[in-house]
């Protein structure tokens, strides 16, 4: 979920100066809350809150998926709390006790470990058992690239292992009530990417070759989804936009095979089943005009990266990533090896020019704008806040304006659904 480098436009700049989308908020700090605000008013005020929100005519779904990241243990436990945050849904993590040692995570292995329904089937009962009220958008993550080990598009043995657990995904969406899945194709270990053509298994073997197998492994991964899960939802971490985005030819970027795997989905896939490019690149975008335009770059420049633009153009839909704390690591690092909190909202902690970035009222502009223009879908990430944790199911780190700023941006997306950030010309 971290950025990859390189992949920015600078057509996406984020330090173009705000076009004023929302009026702007007060800024002053509110003061310590009284013990009777604590005990009585608080708790009913944010049952209004929640009660309110549930009722705003707004279609589109914000989703959150940060470091924080629960598994069903504790969405069992705290989905109380965190359901009184401004969301509509939650990416999870499936923990699988009694696997061999290191497999417990389903997300992250899925092709090295074939489970068993047998296996999975305490945890997916537990999930079952989370009385979802307000969340009801809610994703198992699953990533495609390994973290320890060579996958390559012309492995057939390891693709059958694959194949057959993203068939037990969709199974555990259909039995835990989920929305679908969020498919996370970053390579956390770079030299084990099996979309980049580079790290071929097969070196006399064509890019023309790889890019073939990458669409049918699509439609594979698309065919037994359909078959188990008919109206699965696929929410992309990302798809067509970081390889849109590399300065190298298809042939030679690190996601040059990511969007013939793609293709293969939108081909095969069900009739009913939703495939969404969740633009994981817009994590530092504020303002609309820059969301119009990575919407308009998405649909008109990196529709020429897909063997089949008429299933492009009518089959995958548009989403939106922002990252709240955009690129915090860089200045908390301190503070991390420290393992003490950062004061990433604080602005001087940030260069002049990188500021706006931990601003509330940016912020809140940028969920308005992402979550006007999308097709469906807006998810927020965080490092340094928490929105849960075990010893802080109500948060950590995560300082109140930022939470308002949300509520904000939905109460205006609610009352102007289509007239905050229109959808652009779709112009060259």
């Amino acid at each position: 979920m971290n950025t990859i480098a390189g992949t920015k436009d600078d057509n996406l700049n984020p330090s173009r100066p705000r076009r004023g989308l929302l009026p702007p908020a007060g800024r002053a700090r509110p003061r310590a809350a009284s013990g009777l605000w604590t005990r009585r008013v608080r708790p009913f005020v944010l049952s209004l809150l929640i009660f309110s929100l549930m009722l705003t005519p707004c279609t589109a779904a914000l989703i959150e998926w940060g470091w924080d990241e629960p598994d069903q243990t504790f969405l069992k436990a705290h989905i109380t709390t965190m359901e009184r945050k401004p969301f509509d849904g939650v990416v999870l993590h499936l923990t699988v006790p009694g696997v061999p040692p290191g497999k417990e995570n389903f997300s992250w292995h899925l092709h090295d470990h074939r489970y068993q329904w047998d296996e999975v089937r305490p945890a997916v009962e537990e999930l079952k058992a989370v009385p979802f009220r307000r969340f009801r958008h809610n994703f198992l993550r699953i990533n495609l690239n390994p973290g320890d080990r060579q996958l390559d598009f012309l492995d057939d043995q390891t693709w059958e292992t694959g194949i057959a657990n993203l068939g037990l995904a969709a199974r555990i969406v259909r039995e835990a009530g989920l929305k679908g899945l969020m498919v996370d194709p970053e390579a956390y270990s770079p030299r084990f990417n099996v979309f980049d053509y580079g790290r071929r298994a097969v070196r006399d073997a064509s890019f023309e070759t790889y890019r073939s197998a990458a669409f049918r492994r699509g439609q594979q991964a698309a065919a037994i989804l359909g078959s188990t899960a008919p109206d699965l939802v696929l929410l992309f971490a990302f798809a067509y936009t970081f390889p849109c985005g590399s300065p190298t030819r298809a042939a030679d970027g690190g996601y040059g095979l990511l969007p013939a795997f793609l293709d293969g989905i939108l081909v095969a896939k069900s009739p009913k089943m939703v495939v969404i490019e969740g633009h994981e690149s817009t994590y530092p975008l504020r303002y609309c005009p820059q969301f119009q335009e990575a919407y308009r770059r998405l649909r008109v420049e990196c529709r020429r990266l897909s063997l089949v633009p008429d299933h492009f153009d009518r089959d995958l839909q548009v989403g939106f990533a922002i990252w709240m704390d955009n690129e915090s690591g860089s200045y908390c690092a301190r503070y991390r090896q420290e393992r003490k909190l950062c004061p990433w909202a604080d602005p001087n902690l940030y260069p002049v020019e990188a500021r706006h970035q931990v601003d509330p009222h940016d912020f809140e502009e940028a969920v308005a704008s992402a979550l006007d223009l999308t097709d469906g879908y807006v998810w927020i990430y965080s490092e340094e806040p928490k929105w849960w944790t075990p010893a802080r199911p109500d948060g950590e780190n995560l300082p109140a304006e930022f939470v308002e700023a949300i509520e904000r941006a939905r109460k205006a997306v609610g009352a102007r659904k289509g007239s905050l950030c229109q959808k652009p010309r779709l112009t060259e």
